[in-house]
């Protein structure tokens, strides 16, 4: 029951993200993406500072990881950036397609960084990924954006928030991880102080509701991911794409390309496989670490679970 709450809640947090980027995508029309960020991150800020008093967590001997802590800042900083960047020339159907890709990145850096191993069957499901990516993206028949490119930087630093993630997820106070998010986005909109103008009245309310709905969201998932494990939490990202093609369609009059939907099949296929596959892993090493915990040496069992990881 846990679980499917997680899960639910993953779904719901989706649903916020794909709300919040619709209202990024209408105000990028009327103001520079970095005023935006400053407005929402300013709004959400007033949020994150109350749970923050709430819970007592403003000392700072209650933060564990302060390094990965400003590098998940950093990167929000930059990942905010770069998506509403991609957000205001592209699709959001097409921004979401191309950032399916990240957990192909995580898999490939997990291995090369972390030595985690990686089988045939695994890289080859990475590769076909991939190519699920040149399908979308469609080199050669058209000149890339710098609306794609700021989508392929999301995918990196999804990647790179993912591993930091999975370090401190489970030790830092969730309000401190979603003020650290804050900080490199008000951080990463200082450069908008010289492009900002005063927002007219109309668009008040919806710089409020955008910095709530963002920062709903970003609790919203740090409680499915305590709920629920990552492999069950991850695919409902592609969920998003259910919000983004009526929205793209109704909204803004962007027509789905069927070359993005074929190729984010291909993506969501790979991904969904290795997620399959790292949680049958997961499983054999919790089967290997109950079963005989200490009638087996650790280089035994070391050599079971590679065996099984091969495979």
């Amino acid at each position: 029951m846990l679980q499917l709450t997680g899960v639910l809640f993953a779904i719901g947090a989706n649903a916020l993200f794909a709300a919040s980027d619709t209202l990024v995508k209408l105000l990028s029309t009327r103001y520079p993406i970095f005023q935006i960020i400053a407005m929402q991150a300013s709004v959400a800020c007033i949020v994150v500072g109350f749970v923050i008093w709430r819970d007592k967590a403003y000392r700072l001997s209650t933060v564990r990881n302060p390094k990965l802590l400003i590098s998940r800042g950093f990167l929000a900083g930059i990942g905010t950036v770069s998506g509403f960047y991609a957000f205001s020339l592209l699709p959001l159907a097409d921004v979401y397609a191309i950032t399916f890709g990240s957990p192909l990145v995580v898999t490939v850096a997990a291995a090369w960084l972390l030595g985690e191993r990686t089988g045939l069957a695994r890289w080859i499901a990475i590769l076909v990924g991939f190519a699920g990516i040149l399908i979308m993206v469609q080199p050669g028949h058209g000149a890339l954006s710098l609306g794609h490119l700021a989508a392929f930087m999301n995918v990196f630093v999804g990647a790179g928030v993912v591993l930091i993630m999975r370090s401190i997820g489970s030790q830092e106070n969730r309000a401190i991880m979603v003020a650290a998010v804050m900080a490199g986005q008000l951080a990463a909109s200082l450069p908008g102080v010289f492009m900002s103008h005063t927002p007219a009245w109309s668009d008040v309310g919806l710089v409020i509701i955008s910095g709530l709905v963002m920062v709903a969201s970003q609790f919203l998932m740090i409680e499915a991911l305590r709920r629920a494990p990552a492999s069950s939490v991850a695919p409902m990202q592609y969920t998003k794409l259910v919000w983004a093609i009526p929205v793209g369609l109704f909204v803004f009059g962007d027509e789905p390309k069927l070359h993005v939907l074929a190729g984010a099949l291909v993506v969501i296929g790979s991904v969904l496989y290795l997620l399959n596959h790292q949680r049958r892993s997961e499983g054999w090493a919790r089967r290997v670490s109950v079963s005989a915990p200490d009638d087996l040496e650790p280089s035994v069992q070391a050599e079971c679970l590679k065996g099984e990881k091969l495979g």
